[in-house]
Order: structure tokens, then sequence, then C-alpha cells
């Protein structure tokens, strides 16, 4: 393991524990599992995914995808479709899930922008109050 592939290990390695966590623990923790067996951290497949981290993981390709980053621009709609039809066709996705997110597409989408521009908010809130705390 390294770098990227670490987060789906620690989230494990910190839900597990609490009970009253532990279906959060368990879709969070293999949501970078793909059908087919080839994901991370556990090589977790098909028959043993739950639904939850099966959705989990389109709505995090989804986001990954489709927002904006530092580095570069999200994909369009038809490009981020065609990115996951891709994947559930090489059974890494699970491809009802992908055929939901395509039917719901327009919704999802202003959801998903709607937490990125408010998480851009209290991010840049959180920066302001770390500089008034900090005497610079």
């Amino acid at each position: 393991m390294g770098g990227d592939a670490d987060h789906a290990y620690y989230t494990y390695q910190i839900l597990n524990p609490i009970e009253v966590l532990n279906l959060v623990s368990s879709w969070s923790s293999l949501h970078q599992e793909r059908l087919d067996g080839s994901g991370y951290p556990f090589h977790v497949r098909e028959d043993d995914l739950p639904l939850g981290a099966r959705l989990m993981a389109v709505a995090d390709v989804f986001t990954a995808i489709t927002e904006n980053r530092p580095y570069r621009k999200g994909m369009t709609r038809e490009e981020a479709l065609g990115a996951l039809h891709e994947m559930s066709a090489k059974r890494e996705l699970d491809a009802p899930l992908v055929s939901l997110l395509e039917t719901h597409y327009d919704a999802i989408a202003h959801a998903r922008e709607e937490a990125q521009t408010q998480a851009v908010r209290e991010y840049e809130a959180f920066r302001e109050a770390l500089k008034g705390g900090s005497g610079t």
C-alpha cells in the first residue's frame, strides 16, 4: 500500500472498532473495491461487496471525475457517463447503479456541485479563522 490506496484501509482501522459505525465502516472501507476483485485494500469481489459499498464506489468515481480539481477541469456529462459505463462494462462498477446515476444525473450533479461549493466556503472560512488566530 501507499499514497492514495491507504485511505480505505485506515478508514477501516479507525471506524471498525466503533460498533455503532460498523455499517458505515463496511461501506466506506470497501468503496475502492471493484466487482472483479481488482480494487483495494482487501480485493473483495462482487459476491462479498455490500450494496452500500457498491453505491459509494459509483459516487466516489462520479465525484472524482466530475468535480473541478486544482490540476484539471471536471469531465462533462458525456465524458463522465462514458467513463462510468466503461468501468461497469469491465465489471469494476455496478452497472445497475451506474444506470440509476444516469437516470438521475442532473439532480445528482447539482447536489455534488452544491456540496463542492459549500465545502470550498467552509475551507476558506477555516483558513481565515487560522490566520486570525495565528497573530499574523
